[in-house]
């Protein structure tokens, strides 16, 4: 009998440590992750009297989240901090906590419905260039054997208030786009005459898509519709 209470006691002791350090279900949310799974931190607000917001998302959405390491966690309320490319999440018992850089190494949320699209996909670990490094998220714009990347990062800026003269920060937002070609990565404008010319091995039939298809670069879609068509060639 002894024995018995100490198995059961054994097994009690070992669920409820294996609930604490594994992936949990709360609901609508579905699966979601506890600060220990992933050594994650709390949320500190590091922003009070900051104009804007630092994150790609103005709430938290639903998102896969993959590790370093390739664990993988879905339906997580997630969203990306654009200054300091950290993933912040809804923890099991509703605290916000936060990856730290690094960490996570792709990031994708469910669209609703009405978006147009199912996934919006984010990764990190492409080769360093201009203010971006390893660290870095990119929006996956089109994947391929030459990929289009958006890049959206945040900084503060400090400003003077017409009226008061006051001095405030507020966040800045800028978007660049990247192809990545053969490993390497190369910043482009949104013009024809600039991409056919970094796509020049097939600049002639491009420039023929181009007018065909009535294609305007400056326009995301228009874009990525070019890129693709120039991974079939």
């Amino acid at each position: 009998m002894k024995n018995l209470l100490l198995c059961c006691l054994f097994l009690i002791v070992n669920l409820s440590y294996a609930q604490r350090n594994t992936i949990s279900t709360t609901g609508k949310w579905g699966q979601q992750i506890f600060l220990s799974d992933v050594n994650g931190q709390a949320f500190t607000n590091k922003y009070d009297g900051i104009t804007g917001s630092v994150y790609d998302q103005a709430e938290y959405q639903l998102a896969k989240i993959t590790l370093k390491d390739g664990r993988v966690f879905n339906d997580v309320k997630a969203r990306i901090n654009l200054l300091e490319h950290e993933v912040n999440f809804i923890a099991s018992n509703g605290q916000e906590g936060y990856l730290g850089k690094g960490m996570a190494t792709e990031l994708v949320y469910t669209l609703p419905k009405e978006s147009g699209q199912d996934l919006q996909v984010f990764q990190c670990g492409f080769p360093p260039i201009d203010n971006q490094n390893r660290i870095s998220f990119y929006q996956i714009l089109l994947n391929g054997k030459t990929s289009l990347l958006k890049s959206v990062y945040k900084t503060i800026q400090e400003r003077n208030n017409d009226l008061s003269g006051e001095r405030y920060k507020e966040f800045a937002t800028y978007e660049n786009t990247y192809l990545l070609k053969d490993g390497a990565m190369v910043r482009i404008k949104k013009d024809k005459s600039s991409l056919l010319n970094l796509l020049q091995d097939k600049g002639q039939v491009l420039q023929q898509y181009i007018n065909d298809q009535k294609l305007n670069i400056k326009n995301e879609a228009d874009l990525i519709a070019l890129v693709k068509y120039y991974n079939t060639l």
